[in-house]
């Protein structure tokens, strides 16, 4: 018996070379496959890079901060809005909403829309923000300020919680010391229990429709229900936006038997009182010298 074992050499041979072109032509495939899945990868990732990262981002929004005092009317807190936001909302557009009906329990009384109301605080608005919306911001911020004062207090001093407020604002346009808000409003009450015009000089200013360092005769006589030397008892409604401790002076007044005032220390801002006419008469003579 003979054996080709050169036939059976070849053969396997062949079978090897058979195996091993297979095995690179898979390995070309998987090439191929992984060289194509890295192009499309990196081609989507291009597209997203466009699409996401190399997109413009949006400027920011502008905002403004507006700065509203204590005293400030209706008209100056308009005219305020407009200069800070450079005309984006407009005084005549402020002051028309601020007249406009708000459905506020605390304006329910109210004789001259928001005046009074229009909560003194910084505020800040963007570009969009218009007239309507900074009106309604403000109008929230005195219902959240106010929210923890007793407005019982108001019907015990024998005057609504709106009255309170037109009280608030004569003592916030008199008064630069803390410590006298209280005092004036028990000047005020008293006066009004005697049935005594108030005389208060900051309801004549807002008659006139601008503050003066200086009112004359002429002045005292304008014609108007705000002029309390004009008029018997409070006005009709606030002269201005009160801050917070002027509206609580109003609902807590001192206890005192005063019935006048003057400034006797202008660059102070300080006050005195007294309950006699001739005292008061003789400081004001003195001041006048």
């Amino acid at each position: 018996m003979t054996y080709d074992t050169g036939g059976e050499s070849r053969r396997s041979r062949r079978l090897l070379e058979e195996r091993e072109r297979k095995r690179a032509q898979r390995r070309r495939v998987a090439a191929w496959v992984g060289v194509t899945v890295l192009v499309v990868f990196l081609a989507l990732g291009g597209i997203f890079a466009v699409k996401v990262l190399g997109k413009k981002k949006p400027p920011p929004v502008q905002t403004f901060k507006v700065v509203i005092p204590e005293g400030f009317t209706v008209n100056q807190t308009a005219e305020r809005f407009e200069e800070v936001t450079g005309g984006r909302i407009k005084a005549s557009d402020f002051i028309a909403q601020a007249k406009a009906y708000h459905p506020y329990s605390f304006l329910k009384d109210s004789k001259n829309g928001c005046e009074g109301f229009l909560f003194p605080k910084t505020y800040e608005v963007t570009a969009s923000t218009t007239a309507a919306q900074a009106v309604d911001m403000m109008l929230k911020q005195f219902a959240l300020e106010t929210s923890g004062l007793d407005w019982s207090r108001a019907t015990a001093l024998g005057i609504s919680p709106y009255q309170a407020v037109t009280v608030g604002s004569m003592i916030e346009r008199e008064v630069k010391l803390p410590t006298e808000r209280p005092i004036v409003a028990s000047v005020i009450y008293n006066r009004l229990t005697k049935k005594m015009r108030l005389q208060i000089c900051a309801t004549v200013e807002y008659s006139l429709g601008h503050w003066k360092p200086a009112l004359s005769d002429a002045d005292l006589q304008v014609d108007s229900p705000y002029n309390t030397y004009k008029i018997d008892g409070l006005p009709p409604g606030p002269i201005c936006s009160p801050g917070f401790e002027a509206i609580r002076a109003a609902l807590y007044p001192d206890a005192t038997n005063y019935l006048f005032y003057i400034l006797t220390s202008p660059a102070e801002g300080k006050h005195s009182f007294t309950a006699d006419y001739a005292q008061f008469a003789q400081w004001k003579a003195q001041l006048n010298k």
